[in-house]
Formats: structure tokens, C-alpha cells, sequence
């Protein structure tokens, strides 16, 4: 696979600029002058945190485009991840996917057919993603209370009796 093209005005800056190799007639557009800067979020210790959207309380019907085997995932999924209160509503979206994706999956298993390796690896990643192999699980976190406080500020300290 080819690389992606340089911006002309990155080849000035990099020293690589060639007259011969610009292209002729390329679009140009207006450049951002301020950009404003995407809300911090602070956890307990006041270092910044990933952003938190709110939780999903009630869990939706199947989009309508799943099938029987994308629909049944949704509907056995779905609910463990809100009880387990790792579901938010941004989630949703991913969620979708990984159902099209499981759809897919069952589609060509039962016509006998094989999945690429790109098809493969997407599934595992998505897999991944929600905690659903033995080793991304211990990385999903829970929305609910976190505790307070600094975990490790007993290390190296004699424990009390």
C-alpha cells in the first residue's frame, strides 16, 4: 500500500518542495484560526480523565437493519452491559456495529463460507472493545461509584493488626 500524500505546504517546511511534482490546479481551503479547546474532564485526583456520557438506564429495541442472529445479540448483550453499568449512550453506536459485524459472521458460517482476515480481526477488535475475551475484560471499567482517595498510599507502610 502507496503512502498518503504530503501537503504541499509540509514538503516547504520539510525542505522536499519540487516545482516539478506540485499539482497543477490543487483545491485550497481557508485554514482554522482558533480552534476552541474540547472540554477537560478532572477525575477525584484532579488529573484529566476520559469523558463521561451519561448511562443508558433503559436499553433500546435492535435497529431495525439487524437481522435475526444481529437482533439476538443486541437483545442478549445489551442488557448485561447497562446491569453492568458500562453501557453509555455513546456506546450505542459501537454496539451496532459489532452486532452488523456478528450478523455478518453468522451469515457466511451457515453458507459455509469464510470470513476475510480483516473481517476476523475487526470482530476480535470489536470483541475487545466490550470486554467479551478473557483478557480485554479485566480492562472494562464500570460507570459506577469509583472510590476515593489515593490506592496506593499505603505501600511500603507496615499494615495495622
Amino acid at each position: 500500500m502507496a503512502r498518503k500524500p504530503t501537503a504541499p505546504h509540509l514538503k516547504v517546511l520539510q525542505g522536499t518542495s519540487r516545482p516539478d511534482r506540485e499539482v497543477p490546479d490543487a483545491p485550497e481551503y481557508d485554514l482554522i484560526e482558533e480552534f476552541p479547546d474540547p472540554p477537560i474532564h478532572l477525575n477525584a485526583d484532579g488529573v484529566p480523565d476520559a469523558p463521561e456520557y451519561d448511562l443508558i438506564e433503559e436499553f433500546p429495541d435492535p435497529p431495525i437493519h439487524l437481522n435475526a442472529d444481529g437482533a439476538d445479540m443486541w437483545n442478549r448483550l445489551g442488557p448485561q452491559l447497562v446491569a453492568a453499568r458500562v453501557l453509555q449512550v455513546v456506546d450505542l453506536f459501537s454496539l451496532e456495529q459489532l452486532c452488523f459485524s456478528w450478523q455478518r459472521f453468522r451469515m457466511k458460517a451457515k453458507a459455509g463460507m469464510e470470513m476475510t482476515a480483516a473481517e476476523d480481526t475487526a470482530l476480535k477488535a470489536l470483541f475487545s472493545e466490550f470486554g467479551m475475551t478473557p483478557a480485554s475484560r479485566r480492562k472494562v471499567a464500570s460507570g459506577g461509584e469509583k472510590p476515593a482517595g489515593n490506592k496506593f498510599a499505603s505501600n511500603g507502610r507496615p499494615q495495622k493488626a
